[in-house]
């Protein structure tokens, strides 16, 4: 199995670095963020603190845009260049397939992640001296939310297998997804229907990831994201499976 997952994982990232795509989507990661979070949200100056929670607040935002755009190819590109119905006769199970795909796409996020170390490791040397341990508990966070993010994504992929639709889709219901839970604060319910203001909170791929922003880990919120990117991976695999088939 890890056999095969390797192939997939070295075939995908290789694709991805022989074409502009993973060059485009680090340099802007890169630029992107940071110009938020110093010139326009104001950053580190702004709070006057050696604090990221700025920075990690507005990372479920730039989720919505960046890993649609990394990702809205990942069966696209394999039915456009005629390799799908080839992955479906390989010797590795299409569980093996969707995992090395997804585990690329993941280090891609997790090196663009990685990119914006540059920020604490700056700061400490020059400002002040940062909480390490919640800096670690925030990236944490970070990667669970992108591979939640990167599931999502893959299965809305399956579905389409267009890619400017993949994009539309993956963009639209993450859209939904990350400010449903800022609406449930928002939005005045009734009292009759404080259920569905718990409910839109508790969907929220964004409310999760608050208190991975503060540098606090609640075990619900990492079972949160694990059971959306299960949920999404056997969604993603029963369509490949009626593609296979059909």
């Amino acid at each position: 199995m890890f056999i095969g997952i390797w192939s997939i994982f070295k075939k995908e990232v290789k694709s991805y670095f022989n074409s502009s795509i993973a060059y485009i989507f680090l340099i802007l990661f890169l630029l992107i963020p940071n110009i938020l979070f110093f010139y326009i949200l104001g950053g580190i100056f702004k709070e006057n603190s050696a604090t990221m929670r700025t920075f990690f607040s507005m990372l479920p935002y730039v989720f919505i845009i960046f890993i649609p755009g990394l990702t809205m190819g990942a069966w696209a590109k394999e039915k456009n260049t005629g390799t799908i119905e080839l992955l479906f006769t390989l010797p590795v199970s299409q569980m093996e397939v969707l995992l090395g795909k997804f585990i690329a796409a993941l280090t891609l996020v997790i090196i663009a992640l990685a990119s914006t170390l540059a920020i604490p490791a700056l700061t400490d040397i020059f400002l002040g001296s940062f909480d390490w341990g919640q800096i670690r508990t925030q990236y944490f966070g970070a990667v669970l939310m992108a591979g939640s993010y990167i599931a999502i994504t893959f299965f809305l992929s399956s579905l389409t297998m267009e890619l400017i639709n993949s994009f539309l889709l993956s963009s639209s219901l993450l859209v939904i997804l990350t400010i449903i839970g800022y609406l449930s604060q928002a939005i005045k319910f009734p009292a009759f229907l404080d259920w569905l203001k718990v409910l839109f909170a508790q969907i929220s791929l964004s409310t999760h990831f608050t208190n991975f922003s503060k540098g606090v880990i609640d075990s619900r919120d990492v079972f949160y994201y694990i059971g959306i990117i299960v949920i999404f991976f056997y969604m993603n695999l029963q369509t490949l499976e009626n593609k296979k088939w059909g």
